[in-house]
Order: structure tokens, then C-alpha cells, then sequence
């Protein structure tokens, strides 16, 4: 990877320790999927937590997530890294 994918990256990649924070504070709602662009999930988990009776399930929810956060960071990084590198090989069309 040269040096201006690279910087491309470090400017965007996600930070596992706060999605983990996000996850242990906020997670009921659902904030550390939506931090993870895994937008419908915590759409899901926000409707839930606003019902009083789906508060317990979110709350387990984001438990179990917890143990699940790493490989969250990890899937998006991994996805923005080969989107850098495919918008290099393959850049978008730019109308003249």
C-alpha cells in the first residue's frame, strides 16, 4: 500500500476501543452497530430499547456483541482497505 492509501486509511478506519466503549455505554441502542455501519441491525436495536418490553432483549443483545465488536472493526476495516485499493486500480469515470 503506498503512502497516500495509507493515509487514506489511517483517516478512516474505525477504532475498536471505541466501538467498545460505544457497546458498553450505548449499546442498548444500539450506537455501536450504527458506529459500525451496520445501520439496519441498529435501527433494529433502537426501535427495541424504545419499547419498554424490547429494553431487556437489546440489553443482551449488546452483551453478546460485545464478543462480537472485534470482528465488527475488524470486517469494516478489512472492506474500506479494499475499497481503497480498488478505487486505485479502477477509479471512477470523470465526465469531460
Amino acid at each position: 500500500m503506498n503512502t497516500s492509501k495509507l493515509i487514506r486509511y489511517e483517516a478512516n478506519k474505525l477504532s475498536l476501543g471505541v466501538a467498545v466503549v460505544f457497546c458498553i455505554f450505548f449499546g442498548f441502542l444500539g450506537l455501536h452497530r450504527f458506529y459500525v455501519n451496520k445501520k439496519n441491525s441498529g435501527t433494529a436495536m433502537l426501535i427495541l430499547s424504545l419499547v419498554v418490553v424490547g429494553l431487556p432483549v437489546t440489553i443482551v443483545w449488546s452483551i453478546v456483541d460485545l464478543f462480537l465488536i472485534s470482528d465488527m472493526v475488524c470486517s469494516y476495516n478489512n472492506d474500506l482497505a479494499d475499497k481503497i485499493e480498488q478505487h486505485y486500480y479502477h477509479p471512477p469515470a470523470t465526465s469531460v
